[in-house]
């Protein structure tokens, strides 16, 4: 071989080969592998959490800007029940607590994802990203995790003072990453739509409407009261449904008192008139009808403020209570409505779609159905019925 004639050919080759080599540790090195002595899915473990045994959480996440001070939401168990602590003292939402506690109690280690704190900002369990929760336990001490990213092994998490990132199974991180209002209980009432026997809707647009329940359970005008065209009872229980389950979309801010929220003046208010839940039928003879029997009844005053500046929300107070809700304005709109709320369409009138019953699939809003169809009038029935269901179950989403 002539190596004077192919040096060229040869120092190319060289250079291709020391490259390779180059990249191959440089890509060992990024990889980060964990299977070092000592750090093998066989040692990873966290600390035990005891699901009954929990008694407050801390969650500390940071600022949505990322800049500023991590927010900060302390959560304490008293007997059976959640209460907020800080940042303020409130009813806790049972649902965002039991999720977030069904997610401690199901931790359980997949792996190792790292074992050097330079991947820690990449897997976003360093103290700038990640959300940092602190459980506290009756009989042990507190264990504190750091939740970060969500990826393809499932969710990292490092212990506070540890280099190694360890892998949960599924996803846990947005039980934990929640604004203050998600924490808090947004349910301003929780009460059954059938123990609700009167209400009254007033407001200066709309006026004002009474209606009461009769002993056939339908809904039904007072006397005296300017007559509603085409009424229809079905209306009145589609709103007090809402309203008796009701839920705020969260809660005015921490400079808007009564005054500023519209409230000294509302633009509406609903009563209702809501019987005791142990209230029985009066008792009758044979053959005679059934006599209501006498209850007393208590009235729940609720009233709507103005508009919240820049949003398409309402302030909202339930009488007696500090709190002041935000709701939205559909919500808003139909507790301050007028006479054609209350009125069943004119025969032929029905609009075609999803406008002809709120709620209703598109294509079954109207007389007929998909391409013009008949809906038969026992499936219509149905459907009205599992509507009435829904907004009877759960109200206002």
């Amino acid at each position: 071989m002539n190596w004077e004639k192919n040096r060229l050919v040869i120092a190319g080759v060289a250079f291709v080969a020391i490259l390779a080599v180059a990249f191959f540790v440089l890509k060992k090195r990024d990889a980060d592998p964990a299977d070092d002595a000592g750090d093998s899915e066989e040692a990873a473990e966290l600390p035990a959490i005891d699901r009954d045994a929990i008694t407050a959480l801390r969650i500390s996440r940071p600022a949505e800007d990322g800049e500023g001070e991590r927010e900060v939401v302390r959560l304490v168990k008293s007997g059976e029940t959640w209460t907020l602590a800080e940042p303020l003292e409130a009813d806790a939402d049972t649902t965002a607590v039991n999720t977030a506690l069904d997610k401690l109690e199901d931790l359980e280690v997949t792996g190792v994802a790292a074992t050097r704190e330079a991947n820690h900002e990449r897997l976003e369990v360093d103290d700038a990203h990640a959300i940092e929760v602190t459980v506290e336990q009756d009989g042990a001490e507190p264990v504190t995790l750091l939740i970060g990213a969500f990826g393809d092994l499932g969710t990292m998490v490092r212990l506070p003072g540890e280099e190694r990132v360890l892998t949960v199974g599924g996803s846990i991180k947005y039980a934990f990453n929640k604004d203050l209002k998600d924490w808090r209980n947004r349910r301003v009432l929780d009460i059954a739509p059938d123990r609700v026997v009167g209400v009254t809707f007033e407001s200066a647009q709309g006026g004002t409407w009474t209606f009461t329940r009769n002993a056939q359970d339908e809904w039904t005008p007072i006397e005296g009261q300017t007559e509603i065209e085409r009424f229809g009872g079905n209306k009145v229980q589609s709103v007090v449904a809402s309203v008796s389950r009701m839920r705020a979309v969260g809660f005015a801010a921490d400079d808007v008192d009564v005054a500023a929220a519209g409230l000294q003046e509302p633009t509406g208010t609903v009563t209702l008139v809501v019987k005791p839940e142990d209230a029985a039928e009066g008792d009758a003879a044979e053959g005679e009808e059934t006599a209501p029997a006498v209850v007393d009844t208590e009235s729940v005053v609720l009233s709507v403020g103005a508009q919240r500046e820049g949003a398409e929300e309402l302030y909202l107070q339930l009488q007696g209570e500090p709190t002041i809700y935000v709701i939205s304005k559909y919500l808003a709109d139909r507790m301050r409505p007028d006479a054609t709320a209350f009125q069943t369409p004119e025969p032929g009138s029905e609009p075609e779609g999803p406008a002809g019953m709120p709620g209703m699939p598109p294509g079954m809003g109207g007389p007929g159905g998909p391409g013009g169809q008949q809906i038969p009038p026992e499936l219509m029935q149905q459907i009205q019925q599992q509507l009435q269901q829904q907004q009877a179950g759960g109200g206002h989403p």
